[in-house]
C-alpha cells in the first residue's frame, strides 16, 4: 500500500493550553485507534490575545470570534494570554511532553516561534526577522529533541516569497505551508523554491463554527468530502479544539476516517513517498479566501510544467 493512499493528520498546537490539555488528550485518542499523526509545534510565547488587535484592521476577524465562540473555546486565559495576562511559553513548557509525542511514535516539526507575531506581521516582517523566528523555534526543538526539525509548517497558512527563500536555507525535506490543491514546489515570477509543499486539504472545524455550522452529521460530512477527492489528503487539526471541546465529536470522527481511508500515515512518510515520484507539480504561489476564516491564506495555482 502506498503512503499517499492514506490520511495525514496535521495537528496544530498554537497556544499553552492546548499544548498542556489538548496535546495528552489527542495522544490518548490517537493510541486508542493505532493512529500516527504529525504535531505542528509553537515553541515560543502564547501571544494569542493579541489578536485582539485585529479587530481594527479586519471586520471579518470580529466576525469570526463572535461565530466560533472565542472565549468558550479556547478558554478565557487564552483569549488573554500575551495582553492583559503574561504570555506563557508553549512547547518549551512541556519539554517532556513534547518527547512523549515522538516516543509513541508520531512525528514532531515546526510550527512556530511566535505564532500570533507570524500570521499578523509577516507581510512586514524582514528576511532578518523572519529567519530569526525560525532559528529561535529551530533552537528549542534541538534543545528538546537533540536532532533538527525535518519539516514546518506555516502559522495561519500565511507565507510570502521572502519566508519561502529562508525555508529553503533550512534543507528541509518539506513544509506545510499552504491550502490546496495538491502537493508541489511553489515558484514566484521571480523565483523557483526548493522545498516541497504538502499542503491542508479542506476546511478545519473552526472555520465550520465560523460560517454557522453545528450540527456534527453535517460538519463530518464537510470536513470529510474534500478529503475524498484530494490527492494527498491532509486534515488540519487544532489541539485546542479537537483536543478540547470537540474531542468527542474528534473521536467519532475518527472511527468515520478509518472507514473511509487505508489507514494513516504521517507527513514525513508521505513526503517521502512523494520523492520517489517524477511528476510534483511546480506552481505559482498565491493567495486565497477561505469560507470562515478572516483575511487570506497562501495557496497554489497554474501549473508550470514538472519538477525534473
Amino acid at each position: 500500500m502506498r503512503d499517499l493512499d492514506k490520511l495525514c493528520l496535521k495537528i496544530d498546537v498554537d497556544t499553552h493550553d492546548g499544548m498542556r490539555d489538548g496535546v495528552p488528550a489527542l495522544l490518548e485518542d490517537l493510541a486508542h485507534f493505532g493512529i500516527k499523526a504529525t504535531f505542528c509545534l509553537s515553541f515560543g510565547p502564547d501571544n494569542a490575545g493579541k489578536a485582539i488587535f485585529r479587530l481594527f484592521t479586519d471586520p471579518a476577524f470580529l466576525k469570526k470570534m463572535l461565530f466560533t465562540g472565542a472565549p468558550r473555546l479556547y478558554g478565557l486565559r487564552t483569549v488573554l494570554s500575551g495582553t492583559i495576562l503574561p504570555a506563557r511559553p508553549i512547547a518549551t513548557s512541556f519539554p517532556g511532553l513534547c518527547r512523549d509525542i515522538v516516543s509513541q511514535g508520531h512525528e514532531v516539526i515546526v510550527h512556530a516561534w511566535d505564532h500570533r507575531k507570524w500570521q499578523d506581521r509577516l507581510a512586514d516582517m524582514t528576511l532578518h526577522d523572519i529567519r530569526a523566528e525560525y532559528e529561535n523555534a529551530f533552537e528549542a526543538f534541538m534543545e528538546i529533541f537533540s536532532v533538527r526539525p525535518k519539516a514546518v509548517a506555516a502559522p495561519g497558512w500565511q507565507v510570502t516569497a521572502s519566508s519561502l527563500a529562508v525555508e529553503d536555507e533550512f534543507d528541509l525535506l518539506y513544509a506545510s505551508d499552504l491550502r490546496g490543491p495538491s502537493p508541489c514546489f511553489l515558484r514566484t515570477d521571480a523565483r523557483h523554491f526548493s522545498t516541497l509543499q504538502i499542503p491542508t486539504i479542506g476546511p478545519c472545524i473552526e472555520e465550520l463554527l465560523a460560517v454557522g455550522v453545528r450540527d456534527e452529521d453535517e460538519m463530518a460530512a464537510r470536513l470529510l468530502e474534500p478529503l475524498k477527492r484530494a490527492d494527498l489528503p491532509v486534515l488540519a487539526v487544532h489541539a485546542e479544539v479537537e483536543g478540547g471541546m470537540y474531542r468527542p465529536f474528534f473521536r467519532r470522527f475518527l472511527v468515520t476516517l478509518l472507514r473511509e481511508f487505508q489507514g494513516f500515515s504521517t507527513m514525513e512518510e508521505a513526503a517521502l513517498e512523494l520523492f520517489k515520484q517524477k511528476d510534483i507539480p511546480v506552481l505559482y504561489l498565491s493567495s486565497i479566501r477561505i469560507p470562515g476564516r478572516a483575511g487570506k491564506v497562501s495557496s497554489a495555482e497554474k501549473s508550470l510544467g514538472m519538477r525534473p
